[in-house]
C-alpha cells in the first residue's frame, strides 16, 4: 500500500528495484511527522530531544532512500512537498499501529494481558492446580488461562509443539535420562500413601507394608496410559498380584468406594489436602511408589513471562501443600497402636 503510493519517482525505476533499494525506517518516519507537526527542524528537534542538525540529517537520508524531496527548507521553516505530505499521512497510521503494538508487548511483559495455556495431570487437580490458579488470577487478573488435562505423555508433545506454554509432569523412575528438549523445575516429591476404610484392621497402624495388602481388593486410580502398570509392578515386587476390582481416574468415585469399604487405593501426597473424611491415610512402605513432580517448559526459544510467573506460584503452593498434607497425616494417626 505504502510502496504503491510512492510509485511516482523523479527518476523512474523498475518495480523490483524500488523494493530492493530501501526499507523505510520507522524512526525517520517519526522524525518526518514531527517536522510536519512543528513546521521546522528546530521544533521537531525540541520535541524529540535531538539537535536540529541530527533531524536535518535523518530527513536527508530518508529523501535519498525514497529518491524524492520530502521537505523544502526555507527562511520560514520547513514545508512538506506533495510526496512529503503523502508519506506523513501514511506514516501516521503506521506509527499509531506501532504504538499499539508496543503497548501490547509491554502489557504482555508486565502480565497485564495475554494467554497462558497449562497442561496438568489428574491428581494435580485435587489441590495444587486450583490453588495455583486462584493465586495467579489474584496477582494477574488480565491474563487468560486455558487448561488441558492429560498425563505427561499427552502434555509433553503439546508443550514441544507450543500448543501449551507450561506442563505439570512427573516421573516414577528417579534415574531417567535427562531430557534436553525440556527445562524442568522440581516442585514436590510425591510419595503414594495407602487409603483404607476407617474400619480396616491396618488403619490402626501408623505405617503399612504393601505386602500386608496382598489379600486386599484394589481400586486403581488410573484406567489407561503409561502409569497403568505402576501399581501391579509395585505389588509384584512385594510378592503378590493385586486384585483390582475397578480402574478409574475419577477421584470422587475412588474415594467413595474406599470410604464405603469396597477396596483400598493409593493416595498421592498431592491429593491429601482434599481427601474426604472416612478414609484413613497411612504412609506406605513399598518400592516403586514414589514420584517427583516438576513444572516443564521448552528448553529453547521464547519463554512466556506468564509461564515463569506461574512456576513461582506453583512452588509457593507446593510448600503450603506439604504442610497441609502433613497435618492430614498427623490427624489420621491412631491414638493407640
Amino acid at each position: 500500500m505504502l510502496a504503491t503510493s510512492l510509485a511516482f519517482r523523479q527518476a523512474p525505476l523498475a518495480k523490483s528495484s524500488f523494493k530492493d533499494r530501501f526499507m523505510l525506517d520507522v524512526r525517520r518516519l517519526r522524525i518526518l511527522c514531527e517536522v510536519a507537526r512543528h513546521g521546522s527542524f528546530t521544533g521537531a528537534a525540541r520535541a524529540l530531544a535531538y539537535t536540529p542538525s541530527a533531524v536535518s540529517q535523518q530527513v536527508a537520508i530518508l529523501e535519498r532512500e525514497v529518491n524524492t524531496t520530502l521537505v523544502e527548507r526555507g527562511a520560514r521553516g520547513a514545508t512538506l512537498t506533495e510526496p512529503g505530505r503523502l508519506l506523513v499521512r501514511e506514516s501516521e497510521e503506521i506509527l499509531t499501529r506501532m504504538a499499539i503494538a508496543e503497548a501490547a508487548l509491554e502489557s504482555l511483559a508486565a502480565l497485564d494481558s495475554g494467554l497462558l495455556r497449562i497442561g496438568w495431570f489428574a491428581t494435580a487437580g485435587a489441590y495444587l492446580v486450583p490453588q495455583a490458579i486462584a493465586e495467579f488470577r489474584r496477582r494477574h487478573p488480565g491474563v487468560r488461562l486455558e487448561l488441558f488435562q492429560g498425563d505427561p505423555d499427552e502434555c509433553i508433545p503439546k508443550l514441544l509443539t507450543r500448543e501449551i506454554e507450561l506442563a505439570l509432569v512427573y516421573e516414577f523412575e528417579p534415574n531417567q535420562p535427562e531430557r534436553h528438549d525440556l527445562h524442568q523445575v522440581d516442585l514436590i516429591d510425591d510419595p503414594l500413601h495407602i487409603g483404607l476404610p476407617e474400619s480396616h484392621p491396618l488403619a490402626k497402624h501408623p505405617r503399612v507394608r504393601l505386602a500386608d495388602l496382598a489379600e486386599a481388593r484394589w481400586i486403581q486410580g488410573v484406567w489407561h496410559g503409561a502409569t497403568l502398570d505402576v501399581l501391579p509392578r509395585a505389588c509384584r515386587l512385594a510378592g503378590f498380584e493385586p486384585a483390582v476390582v475397578l480402574r478409574t481416574d475419577d477421584r470422587m468415585t475412588l474415594e467413595g468406594l474406599v470410604a464405603a469399604g469396597v477396596g483400598v487405593a493409593l493416595v498421592p501426597r498431592l491429593t491429601l489436602p482434599a481427601v474426604r473424611r472416612g478414609i484413613a491415610v497411612r504412609p506406605l512402605d513399598a518400592s516403586g511408589l514414589f514420584r517427583r513432580v516438576r513444572a516443564a517448559i521448552p528448553a529453547a526459544g521464547y519463554r512466556s513471562p506468564a509461564a515463569l510467573a506461574m512456576i513461582e506460584i506453583l512452588r509457593i503452593v507446593c510448600a503450603d501443600l506439604i504442610k497441609v498434607a502433613d497435618q492430614r497425616l498427623q490427624h489420621d494417626l491412631p491414638a493407640v497402636i
